[in-house]
């Protein structure tokens, strides 16, 4: 208000305290196998196509495909993929992908300069023999070429220099010789073309006069610039225009064609300033400039002449358990050493939003694709007897290279799920979705008492809190030709493990109802039928062994029938009551970080025990609690007597907080009886009618 004049003024009020805090807890991460992508390095998507893009389309050597494409047909909103391979690294190599041998490679081709130098190499964009079924050619873009009025070895003047531009490689031409040259300055109002900078300011090295022009005899002038025709499956794919093989200019082969991931040394040397951004999907080929020292000259191969990407391997024959774990790594460590341990679980180390953890591809039973019949030829004849019908066929394009993964054995797959287990033990903040193995799993070896063995294994030593195992396998639509069904399946169906659908419905719960809600007793979409059907006598075994059924009952869709851990400790029993602490512990590490560095005295404890009772009652409106009252459900202490001198000393302050988590009801007992003597009218009230 100003003056006392009637008017509209704003003022600004900020609420005290800090900005409510988004938590997520559906947020899962997968590693596994995928037919392209780049390798051990974490990409973040939020649809099945936005994987198809990064990771391309589904193949019979690896899960990781049916597992996404699950996890977001039954209510994922967003993941984390790591694609794994066996490489091989050299001191020299900080990639690894172009590494011979054993490992994953790109498929590429050398592209000589005209002077005979391998200068460029064109390949694929990720590693895998899906590159081998690329094909490139070069053609020469309707070359601009003008006739000099004057020239002298620094430069030429145009009657037009429309279509020129500084940082592009020209050819100069005259009868008895030629030369290549970068234009350093178009002047447009005079008409002049300068390779020789007109200000020595802004001369370099690299701008070399042309001592050998003769002014006497006639010039030309001729722009050098290509297109590069992209074909995929003989199918054409891509075109770019106007590229150029000058760094100097925008539209150069190396930035226009750039990786689309950073290499391995890179990502750890250079975190990312988001880590949640979305990536660009990739192209399929990029340039690597092998001699960027030495002067641009125009490409030798540039006549449309198709040139096939050869070489590239997925590097899955090799494949080993380790490839699936990495190691720690400590940052004082080279990037060479850093490399090699930064790989499959330990890629996702940086990660922090990462609320559920899968591997599915541990457990691989690969196939060789199948053999496909040609169809009979017709004859023509319309008087000939019908056929029967032939049973659907699909398209199928076999592979360049025919490379498997091994089948591991079962003491890989306890090696790489117990390690799972610890790590999210250790972290504290995730939560791992296991399938048993395939021969487990469908009751092949030794029925239910497999099942049941195999998670005492997994339990060992460790509390395994932060972990369910799930059986049995799903059988999943297969909508791709170009994957082969795996054993046990039948055409168009394939057999998966159930982590990936599993983990949908898990992070569909959290976002529909909340991770206090135990994920269970809900429909899973996106599957045709459980591998083996479980008897209500199994079920009771398997769930009191700690392991969660799937079933599928009178043709109704397919249910989740488990919320229990792989815990021995009943109080650990529930999936929901861990996720929830996890929540809670998570949601506490963020709203407390402002107390760091703060004074350790009366007002700084109770403002973080003010702090905790806000977040639990959250927790209790929601139901995450059993109590009536918030008194009955939680309690926080942060005083003098939780942080006492010896504690403030070290500069620690404590708080002691206590819940009481509701667990879910897994029995509904129904007391149905007659009482005797009595009409069963006479139970109700009685009314009386005029």
């Amino acid at each position: 208000m100003r003056h006392g004049m009637p008017a509209v003024s704003i003022e600004r009020t900020d609420a005290a305290g800090a900005a409510p805090v988004v938590l997520r807890t559906d947020i899962a991460a997968f590693i596994g196998l995928a037919e392209r992508g780049p390798l051990d390095t974490p990409v973040a998507v939020e649809s099945w196509r936005q994987f198809q893009a990064h990771f391309g389309r589904p193949f019979g050597s690896g899960y990781l495909a049916w597992a996404v494409r699950g996890f977001f047909d039954n209510g994922g909103m967003r993941c984390w993929v790591v694609r794994v391979a066996a490489r091989q690294f050299g001191e020299g190599d900080n990639d690894g992908d172009q590494a011979p041998g054993g490992g994953a490679r790109s498929a590429g081709v050398l592209l000589p300069d005209s002077a005979g130098v391998p200068r460029w190499r064109l390949s694929a964009t990720s590693p895998g023999s899906w590159g081998n079924e690329l094909a490139v050619a070069w053609r020469r873009e309707r070359p601009l070429t003008q006739r000099a009025l004057s020239a002298d070895a620094t430069g030429a003047r145009l009657a037009a220099v429309a279509g020129f531009a500084a940082g592009e490689l020209v050819r100069l031409a005259q009868p008895a010789a030629s030369a290549h040259r970068v234009l350093a300055h178009v002047d447009a109002a005079a008409g002049r073309l300068d390779w020789v900078h007109p200000d020595p300011r802004q001369r370099g090295a690299d701008q070399l006069a042309w001592s050998a022009l003769d002014p006497a005899q006639p010039l030309t002038v001729e722009r050098v610039a290509y297109t590069l025709d992209l074909w995929r499956r003989d199918a054409f794919a891509a075109q770019y225009r106007d590229l150029h093989p000058s760094p100097q200019h925008p539209r150069h082969f190396g930035t226009v064609l750039a990786p689309a991931y950073r290499s391995g040394a890179e990502r750890l040397r250079l975190p990312l300033a988001n880590p949640g951004a979305l990536s660009a999907p990739p192209g399929l080929v990029e340039i690597t400039d092998l001699a960027p020292a030495l002067p641009p000259l125009p490409l030798a191969a540039a006549s449309g002449q198709r040139l096939p990407l050869v070489h590239g391997a997925d590097g899955l024959a090799a494949l080993s358990a380790s490839d699936f774990l990495g190691e720690p790594y400590a940052a004082r460590e080279s990037d060479f050493a850093r490399l090699r341990k930064a790989r499959g679980l330990q890629a996702l180390a940086e990660i922090d939003e990462i609320s559920l953890i899968a591997a599915p591809d541990i457990l691989i039973r690969p196939q060789p694709d199948p053999d496909y019949e040609p169809l009979p030829p017709d004859t023509g004849d319309p008087c000939r007897p019908c056929p029967p019908p032939a049973p659907p066929r699909r398209v199928h394009q076999p592979r360049a290279i025919a490379e498997l993964p091994p089948v591991f054995v079962e003491a890989d797959i306890l090696r790489v799920q117990t390690a799972l287990i610890a790590d999210c033990e250790a972290r504290g903040d995730r939560f791992a979705v296991l399938s048993a193995p395939f021969e487990r799993a469908t009751g092949r070896s030794r029925g239910i008492r497999a099942l049941t063995e195999w998670r005492r294994m997994l339990v060992g030593q460790q509390p395994a809190r932060a972990a369910a195992l799930y059986a049995p396998w799903l059988a999943v639509a297969e909508n791709d030709g170009a994957a082969p069904p795996v054993a046990g399946s039948v055409a168009g169906v394939r057999v998966v493990p159930a982590c990936g659908h599993v983990a949908g419905a898990i992070a569909n719960t959290d976002l529909t109802l909340g991770v206090m809600r135990a994920p269970a007793n809900v429909p899973v979409q996106g599957v045709v039928d459980v591998r083996s059907a479980v008897s209500d006598a199994q079920h009771g075994e398997l769930n009191d062994a700690g392991i969660d059924v799937l079933r599928a009952e009178f043709g109704r869709v397919p249910m989740l029938l488990g919320a229990r851990t792989v815990s021995d400790e009943p109080e650990w029993r529930y999936v929901s009551t861990v996720r929830m602490l996890i929540a809670l512990r998570r949601a506490c590490d963020i709203a407390l970080r402002w107390a760091v560095f703060e004074p350790n005295d009366a007002p700084t404890r109770a403002a973080v025990a003010t702090t905790l009772i806000a977040i639990l009652t959250l927790f209790w409106q929601r139901g995450a609690f059993a109590g009536a009252t918030a008194a009955e459900s939680f309690f926080v202490r942060c005083d003098e007597d939780t942080t006492g001198a010896d504690a403030r000393e070290h500069g620690q302050l404590i708080a002691l907080v206590g819940i009481a988590p509701v667990a879910p009801a897994e029995f509904i007992v129904l007391r149905v009886g007659r009482q005797d003597n009595l009409p069963v009218f006479s139970l109700f009230e009685r009314k009386e009618f005029a």
